[in-house]
């Protein structure tokens, strides 16, 4: 049988444990305004731990959703906080912001339309 003491311990290693291990922070359905596109549009990003009190700068990845879905997408059903946070803690990703913009416009794609009137593929290397 385990001693009081014993168990205190480690009621306290694992309390303390899970309160030091650092995650990551997603913020979802942020805005953005957009005059190349001339609407508001929505993003997420994922900041890496400790990213609020570091002063260094931080590669960053852009992830891109599928036909018909949205930024959310990679929050809700890609997890990309627990396996960025997983590969960071285990040293197989260097700590980078990832960004999540949502696409959903109605038109299709990531890029200019032929016609020039939607800019999608301008605003997201100008903005």
């Amino acid at each position: 049988m385990l001693k009081a003491s014993t168990i205190f311990f480690l009621f306290n290693f694992f309390f303390i444990s899970n309160l030091l291990a650092q995650t990551g922070i997603v913020k979802d359905n942020l805005t953005l305004q957009s005059n190349i596109l001339n609407m508001e549009r929505r993003y997420a990003i994922y900041l890496p731990p400790g990213y609020e009190t570091s002063e260094r700068s931080y590669p960053v990845l852009y992830l891109l959703h599928g036909s018909g879905d949205d930024q959310s997408g990679w929050v809700q059903f890609g997890e990309v906080a627990s396996i960025a946070d997983k590969t960071i803690k285990e040293a197989k990703a260097t700590d980078m912001i990832i960004v999540m913009p949502d696409a959903n416009t109605g038109q299709r794609g990531y890029f200019n339309s032929v016609d020039g009137k939607f800019r999608y593929e301008d605003f997201s290397l100008r903005s």
